[in-house]
């Protein structure tokens, strides 16, 4: 085994004869990490919810005796149910060294296993766990969080807005929600598209709303122009034989992908449509850990995979993720309707992984949403967000504004 002055030595020739920077990320942690490695312990892990207008931000703070904390984000999606996920399972990382991260997430699935340890709240509890640890790491190391998962492969990442849905017919005001995010600055746009009428219970799609969303899709695809990145999304609504005539419909849109066109219980029903459509498919959002991936990596069920960090159990395993999925050279987008805290975590990971398409964006039109952190411009510049290079995540929150909208019978991290 090498001693520390070997390898200090070694990484000083490599890096003299060019194979490594003499200002590596990693030469520059390595220090760090002999010093502090075993000798910083959690103490304690706190959370707090604020309330937006459609749902609560579930925070996670980790504290340690060095005086150091990292911040995290839950799922939030239920998130009194993931809190107090968040405090059955904080005692398998309480006395812990906090640099062990993987050691901790692995450690929480084991004794969360009886209840839903791999999917469910249980998973979106670990995963704002997890990512206060990457950002508690990342301060001990004095590195940000994209260096510790292996380095970045952009500096910015591509954001996609996230419309929802437009409940009119009228093509009109379709078009002026496309100009709504445009004039926010982004360069790709997602529109959720629901029945107009029928029945709900059967899946069906009638001719009459097929024909309302072609033209729907018209107007907008004559509005942004032929190359402009244009996606729908269908919610797990429909079967497949009238999601396979709906995509053979647009497919003269040049649409960017047709997210969740099915359930997506069944992977083999995913892989028809994908199969038998000229339009790109993306699925993921309600996968949570690896084994509920399996089979639409392996069978390649979909064309572009879209997990969602805080559902699928953290930064870490987002990348696994999305890792195995490139074997199959399929490319990752990432879910998020996190507030920036979560959105920034995300965009580590991102800049980490190599088939990284786009980021989507969640409640950016709320007021208070980006006043959640301390910043010194918006979150989002003209349809990118920027990889903060600060230990860590890099972001913190704003305390002032997160207390002033705490949801009810929450404290600030007690």
């Amino acid at each position: 085994m090498l001693s520390r002055r070997q390898f200090m030595a070694t990484a000083g020739s490599i890096a003299a004869t060019g194979f490594i920077p003499e200002r590596s990320h990693v030469l520059r942690a390595m220090p760090g990490a002999e010093s502090e490695l075993g000798k910083v312990k959690i103490t304690s892990v706190k959370t707090a919810r604020v309330h937006l207008t459609r749902y609560d931000v579930p925070f996670v703070k980790i504290e340690t005796d060095a005086g150091l904390y990292g911040i995290g984000e839950a799922y939030h999606k239920g998130p009194g149910a993931v809190l107090e996920h968040v405090h059955d399972i904080k005692r398998q990382v309480i006395g812990e060294d906090p640099l062990q991260v993987d050691y901790l997430f692995q450690k929480m699935l084991e004794r969360g296993s009886g209840m839903d340890g791999l999917t469910g709240a249980m998973t979106g509890a670990i995963a704002g766990i997890e990512t206060a640890l990457w950002d508690l790491a990342g301060k001990i190391l004095n590195v940000p969080v994209f260096v510790l998962l292996g380095g970045k492969f952009r500096d910015k990442l591509l954001v996609y807005h996230d419309t929802g849905a437009v409940r009119t017919t009228d093509t009109s005001e379709w078009i002026d929600q496309a100009q709504r995010s445009l004039d926010l600055g982004f360069k790709a746009i997602k529109f959720d598209l629901y029945r107009f009428e029928g029945e709900h219970w059967n899946r069906s799609l009638s001719q009459k709303d097929l024909n309302r969303w072609v033209r729907i899709m018209e107007a907008l695809r004559e509005k942004l122009g032929p190359e402009f990145p244009l996606s729908v999304d269908l919610h797990w609504k429909f079967n497949t034989r009238d999601v396979l005539r709906f995509l053979d419909a647009v497919e003269h849109l040049n649409l960017w992908y047709l997210e969740d066109p099915v359930p997506w219980l069944n992977a083999d029903a995913m892989k028809r449509v994908t199969d038998a459509s000229n339009v790109p498919i993306l699925t993921g959002e309600n996968l949570y850990t690896r084994p509920m991936w399996q089979p639409f990596i392996e069978k390649q069920a979909c064309d572009i995979i879209q997990p969602d960090t805080q559902r699928c159990g953290g930064l870490l395993e987002l990348k696994k993720i999305a890792d195995w999925a490139d074997l199959y050279y399929m490319p990752m987008s990432c879910h998020n309707g996190c507030s920036p805290l979560g959105a920034y975590a995300s965009a580590h990971a991102c800049a980490s992984i190599r088939s990284f398409l786009a980021l989507e964006s969640d409640s950016v039109e709320i007021p208070h949403w980006q006043d959640l952190i301390l910043r010194d411009g918006p979150v989002y510049v003209d349809g990118y967000v920027e990889v903060p290079n600060k230990p860590g995540i890099g972001v913190e929150l704003n305390e002032d504004v997160c207390r002033a909208n705490l949801a009810d019978g929450s404290g600030y991290f007690k």
